[in-house]
């Protein structure tokens, strides 16, 4: 699996390319935003660590200059218990977050739930008015074409299996983030919200996914 890890901490990226190494990663640094974007650009990443705190182009920007031709796997390095950068980086468009300083063991872990649930190629399928194409992360509403992460086409797949039934919160977390439910954890609410927007309202204006008190969430017909 090939990896990019974005971040101006040298030493840090030397001991992580070590230990990513060891577990089955080969690694690219760059140690910019800029050199960060061309890394993406000139050849295929499997995925991205992208710190937050990067001189000349802060992550929030490579990241969405990234989404703009991209939807590799991208998992965030914030600061440890910055609530808002978490959320911020998950509503541009990454997939996961660590908070450093942060476990070696836990990051690959992390990476290596975020590639499983990566869709593979396969036929279309179809839920009312949407269409499926998950071997490029993408929908079809009508005419419409929609790019969407790794995290939130695995998403919406859960939420399609069964419409007009809700889903809890607690399976969610289960099969798309690989960890359990957190009252503080907002991951998933993003990922929600996110899908909201990009996959807009139903033809009469009814909502696409709702939120089930109690429960979790539901894809409505």
């Amino acid at each position: 699996m090939q990896c990019l890890l974005v971040d101006d901490d040298k030493n840090l990226c030397d001991l992580l390319g070590l230990y990513l190494n060891g577990a089955g990663f080969k690694v690219d640094a760059a140690h910019c935003g800029p050199s960060g974007i061309k890394a993406c650009r000139s050849r295929p990443y499997d995925i991205v660590l992208l710190d937050v705190m990067l001189p000349d182009l802060n992550g929030y920007a490579v990241l969405q200059r990234l989404r703009g031709f991209s939807a590799v796997p991208v998992i965030m390095l914030t600061a440890k218990g910055d609530e808002q950068q978490r959320v911020r980086g998950l509503d541009l468009g990454a997939d996961d977050y660590m908070a450093k300083p942060f476990s070696s063991r836990e990051l690959v872990a992390r990476m290596r739930a975020l590639l499983r649930r990566v869709p593979q190629p396969s036929a279309p399928d179809t839920v009312g008015d949407l269409t499926f194409r998950n071997g490029l992360n993408t929908v079809e509403i009508g005419a419409q074409t929609v790019r969407l992460t790794s995290v939130e086409a695995t998403t919406l797949r859960i939420l399609c299996e069964s419409p007009g039934r809700p889903v809890s919160r607690e399976h969610l977390y289960r099969l798309v983030l690989q960890r359990e439910n957190s009252p503080y954890d907002r991951s998933l609410d993003t990922h929600i919200s996110n899908l909201r927007k990009k996959l807009g309202s139903h033809a009469d204006g009814s909502a696409r996914i709702s939120a089930v008190r109690g429960i979790g969430y539901q894809y409505c017909l």
